[in-house]
């Protein structure tokens, strides 16, 4: 796919991934060792009642889920950022989630020769709860640029 196959409305789903124990205390040890993300007797104490994996590790695996489609795998030249991020709901261990995602608006660069994709990317759980989403903006190649 290219940047003419993102027009605005188009979406797609992912397949689900389930997030073990092991999963939410690996990433946390490395990146973000606060106790409710590392510790299950800790973690039972604090606000949220048990173990819960970070919100950028539910972000970082929702995009890999979106990498797994190959939809952005011929095209995508990088980001320059999300518009928004937010969190709604804890992703638990055994939570299985996956994304919906959807092109909000599509332009072709005035400057460069690429598209620009605004794209928002939900995020649900097993139960379909949205547990996450973020709005990026994707550079995507144009279909003549194909290289």
């Amino acid at each position: 796919m290219y940047f003419e196959d993102y027009y605005q409305g188009y979406s797609f789903e992912t397949k689900k991934k389930t997030i073990t124990k092991k999963d939410i205390i690996s990433f946390a040890e490395k990146w973000d060792y606060q106790s409710f993300h590392l510790d299950e007797n800790l973690a039972r104490q604090s606000h949220y009642g048990g173990l819960i994996a970070r919100g950028w590790q539910t972000l970082i695996i929702a995009f890999t889920l979106i990498l797994d489609t190959q939809k952005i795998s011929d095209c995508s030249m990088g980001s320059p950022g999300l518009e928004k991020v937010n969190w709604f709901k804890p992703v638990r261990p055994y939570d299985a989630i996956h994304c919906l995602v959807t092109v909000v608006s599509s332009r072709k660069s005035t400057s460069k020769p690429f598209g620009v994709s605004k794209i928002l990317v939900e995020v649900f759980n097993q139960e379909r709860d949205l547990v996450a989403d973020m709005t990026a903006v994707w550079f995507l190649k144009l279909a003549n640029s194909k290289k």
